[in-house]
């Protein structure tokens, strides 16, 4: 960890306050045929240094929330229209695009899904870099190219000074991840945003990419938010996760929490859907039927109902909140030191949770 991220890392320790806090935060698209509500009022908290999963399948809003944290949706069309993004204290919600300039890169960093649309294909890599360096800080051109062949090393890439010269399309799709990596981190940001990292990459470059972020960030003492659908990369990365379904977050908690104990209808669907190598032979998955929700529509009621074994009447008007649950999955009051919550009417006992369906309440499964 470099002095600047300890001596802050150790300041926002000392205060209690989170690195980033999101409270309500509301984005819409509207155009000229509808209103699409892709976030419905999301609040969450990253600890400095903590590594924090967002999941969720595809068009969940996972990638919104964090487009918005980064004040990078695309407009006119994409607004934040309620809530705040608290990093330090200092709402990005509400700054000015000159003041929220200066933020990105320097603070907040972003790796995009796909590298190649987000590289720029007609300047060299040396130029990506060296931009963005100077662009933050008052850096001479050679000290910037020293500092670009820093990073093209520390990522891994051989024979770092020529492939500066070098096109984004010379890059191999593992090697364009590995650059986009360095360019995140070149500030030493305190917050770097992971979206997708290892979209279209095979498993072995997968796990190569994901261990470089762990070992970069862990270095630096950098908070990581990770926007994946791939369970087993959440299992392990992350130390806390949140649960994302129709633009509201469903179900939150520490990482062995929700892989052990999972209490919201749409989690249990999540693990279930998925194999798991320990499940043994002829394990059956269980698909979550149904498609998801029209968010083209105002959400009413629970947004997961439509497709819940365990929805109820109330279900369909009521939208719950997050609320507190205990050790055996069942929803408490809240309280200061909650780890876990879920937004649930009718929860599945722990006994439904490894079944995966709906049982007479006070059958026993075997939770092996």
């Amino acid at each position: 960890m470099t002095q600047a991220n300890r001596l802050r890392a150790t300041a926002s320790r000392e205060s209690g306050a989170p690195l980033l806090s999101v409270r309500d935060l509301v984005v819409r698209f509207r155009t000229h045929d509808a209103t699409v509500y892709a976030v419905n009022g999301v609040s969450f908290d990253v600890a400095e240094g903590e590594t924090v999963g967002l999941v969720g399948e595809s068009g969940c809003g996972k990638s919104v929330t964090n487009l918005a944290i980064m004040r990078l949706l695309p407009r006119p069309a994409g607004r934040i229209e309620g809530g705040t993004v608290l990093l330090d204290g200092q709402d990005l919600a509400s700054m000015a695009e000159s003041e929220i300039r200066d933020i990105r890169g320097r603070d907040v960093a972003m790796i995009f899904q796909d590298p190649m649309t987000s590289l720029n294909p007609v300047l060299t890599i040396e130029e990506q870099l060296t931009e963005t360096l100077r662009a933050h800080r008052k850096i001479t051109a050679t000290d910037a190219r020293q500092r670009a062949i820093d990073l093209l090393a520390l990522v891994g890439i051989p024979n770092p000074e020529p492939r500066l010269r070098n096109f984004p399309h010379q890059f191999s799709g593992g090697m364009r991840q590995r650059v986009m990596i360095a360019m995140a981190l070149a500030l030493e940001p305190r917050l770097l945003i992971a979206d997708e990292p290892t979209t279209a990459l095979d498993v072995t470059i997968q796990a190569q990419v994901l261990e470089l972020i762990r070992d970069l960030t862990q270095k630096s003492g950098t908070a990581v938010i990770l926007i994946t659908h791939d369970l087993g990369v959440v299992a392990g990365m992350t130390q806390r996760v949140n649960v994302m379904y129709a633009g509201f977050i469903v179900e939150a908690g520490l990482t062995p929490d929700i892989f052990a104990r999972p209490s919201h209808p749409y989690t249990v669907g999540l693990l279930h859907s998925i194999p798991r190598i320990d499940g043994g032979e002829g394990e059956e998955l269980i698909p979550i039927e149904g498609a998801p929700p029209n968010q083209r529509l105002a959400p009413v009621g629970c947004p997961f109902a439509p497709r819940c074994a365990w929805r109820t009447d109330r279900c369909l008007t009521e939208n719950p909140v997050l609320t507190a649950v205990d050790g055996s999955g069942a929803a408490v009051l809240t309280g200061a030191a909650v780890t876990h919550r879920m937004a649930c009417h009718n929860p599945p006992t722990p006994a439904e949770a490894v079944a995966g369906r709906p049982l007479g309440r006070g059958v026993a499964v075997d939770a092996r």
